[in-house]
C-alpha cells in the first residue's frame, strides 16, 4: 500500500504561488491547512517543518484568536537571551497601547496598520526640539523599530505559530543613511579637556576608549578587567552587538588611560552608574553641537580610513557583521584607494606613437589586453590629436 503523504508541495497555477497543503491531526480546526508562498524554496522549506511536526506527532499550537499581548509574552518567551530585549519590550508596550492589547492579530489590517504610521508621522519628540525650543518631529528610525517588531511578530505567528494564513504589508518609513561624523584635532582636544574637568572621574578614560577604539558605549561598560590582555594590547569582547566575539587592538592612549585607572585589577572596570548627565555637560562645554556619544565610533573609523587605513580591518575592528555596514567609510580614504591601484598597476612598456597616413594625428596600438577582450575592444586605438 503507497504512504500517504503528510505534506504536499504544489505550484498553483491560478495563484502563480507555491502552495503547502497537509491535513491536521484529528481533533484539530481546521482539518486541511494550505499556505501559500511567493517561491518553491520558501514553500519547501515549511513543508519540512510541518512534516517534521506531524511525524513526532506533535499539533501547532494554533489559536486564530491569538491577541496581541499574547504573541508579545509567547515572543519574550522565545527571545530571552536577546540583546535588545530591553528596547522590545517597549516598543511591545507601546504598540499594545496604540492597537490595544486584546486586539486579535487577524485584526490588524494594513489600513490599521498604516493608520498608525500616519499618527506616528504627525507626532512630536517628547525630548528633542529645534533651536527655537519647539518640538521635533518623530525621526524615521523611532517610527520604523516598533513597526519592524510588529512586521516580525506576525511573520512568526503565520510562519512558525500556524496562528494566520495570511499577514498585512507594513510599510517602513525610508531612512537616511547612518551619520558619518567626526571632530577636527582641536575638537577632539577641546573634549578631552572638557572631560578631564568632569567631576566624574571615569569621563575621560571611557571616552578616550571610544574615540581611539571604536567602541560601542555597552561593549565599554560592559568591560571586565579578565578580558583586557595587556601584555598582548587588545580586549577581548563577548558580548556583542553582533553576536560574535572579537578583538580591539589597543592604541597607546588607551593602555595608558586603563593603566592609570586606580583600585584593583578585577571584576568590572567601571562602576555601574550613568555617565550621561557628565558626558552631556562635557559636550556643551566643549561647543561641539550636535555630537553623540555613538559619533566617537564613526570618529574613529573616519579617520581611520583617512589616515590610510583598510576597509576589511575596519571592519574587522568594529565588529560589522558584513563588510557593506563599513563601506559609508570608504570615501574618505580617496588617497588610499588611490596608492592601492598604483601598487597593483602593471607594468606596461611606454606607448611609442606612429605617424598616422594623415600627418594630422598619431596612433598607437595598445597590445596589452586580449586582442577580443571588452577592455581590448574599448582601449585598442589611442589617438592624440595635435
Amino acid at each position: 500500500m503507497k504512504p500517504k503523504r503528510l505534506v504536499v508541495v504544489r505550484f498553483r497555477q491560478d495563484r502563480n504561488k507555491w502552495e503547502v497543503d497537509h491535513a491536521n491531526p484529528p481533533g484539530v480546526w481546521p482539518a486541511r491547512s494550505r499556505k501559500l508562498f511567493e517561491t518553491e524554496a520558501e514553500a519547501t522549506e515549511y513543508a519540512a517543518k510541518v512534516a517534521k511536526r506531524l511525524e513526532a506527532g506533535t499539533p501547532a499550537a494554533q489559536d486564530p484568536n491569538m491577541t496581541l499581548a499574547a504573541a508579545f509574552e509567547r515572543y519574550f518567551r522565545l527571545k530571552v537571551r536577546k540583546r535588545s530585549l530591553a528596547k522590545d519590550r517597549r516598543h511591545a508596550e507601546h504598540l499594545k497601547a496604540a492597537f490595544g492589547q486584546h486586539t486579535r492579530l487577524k485584526d490588524l489590517t494594513a489600513a490599521r496598520i498604516s493608520a498608525y504610521r500616519e499618527r506616528r508621522l504627525a507626532a512630536t519628540s517628547l525630548r528633542l526640539k529645534d533651536a527655537e525650543g519647539n518640538p521635533m518631529p518623530l525621526s524615521a528610525a523611532s517610527i520604523n523599530r516598533p513597526l519592524q517588531l510588529l512586521r516580525h511578530l506576525l511573520h512568526l505567528a503565520r510562519d512558525e505559530w500556524g496562528v494566520l494564513d495570511a499577514i498585512p504589508r507594513v510599510k517602513l518609513e525610508k531612512e537616511p543613511e547612518g551619520r558619518v561624523k567626526w571632530l577636527e584635532p582641536d575638537e577632539e582636544a577641546r573634549l578631552l579637556a572638557a572631560c578631564a574637568d568632569s567631576g566624574n572621574s571615569h569621563l575621560l578614560p571611557i571616552v578616550t576608549i571610544a574615540l581611539e577604539t571604536g567602541m560601542r558605549y555597552g561593549e565599554i561598560l560592559g568591560m571586565t578587567w579578565e578580558r583586557v590582555d595587556m601584555s598582548r594590547g587588545v580586549i577581548r569582547l563577548e558580548l556583542t552587538k553582533s553576536g560574535r566575539r572579537r578583538e580591539v587592538p589597543m592604541r597607546q592612549a588607551v593602555y595608558d588611560a586603563l593603566a592609570r585607572l586606580p583600585g584593583e585589577r578585577q571584576g568590572h572596570i567601571w562602576p555601574e552608574q550613568s555617565i550621561r548627565t557628565a558626558w552631556e555637560t562635557a559636550v556643551e562645554r566643549a561647543k561641539l553641537d550636535d555630537w553623540h556619544f555613538h559619533d566617537c565610533r564613526h570618529h574613529f573609523a573616519s579617520w581611520f580610513m583617512m589616515r590610510g587605513g583598510n576597509l576589511l580591518a575596519l571592519s574587522k575592528i568594529l565588529g560589522h557583521a558584513k563588510v557593506s555596514m563599513t563601506e559609508k567609510y570608504a570615501h574618505l580614504a580617496p588617497d588610499h584607494l588611490r596608492a592601492e591601484i598604483a601598487r597593483t598597476e602593471r607594468a606596461v612598456e611606454p606607448v611609442v606613437g606612429t605617424k598616422g597616413t594623415t600627418g594630422d594625428e598619431d596612433t598607437a596600438q595598445v597590445l596589452d589586453f586580449p586582442r577580443h577582450s571588452p577592455v581590448a575592444q574599448s582601449v585598442e586605438r589611442v589617438t592624440v590629436n595635435h
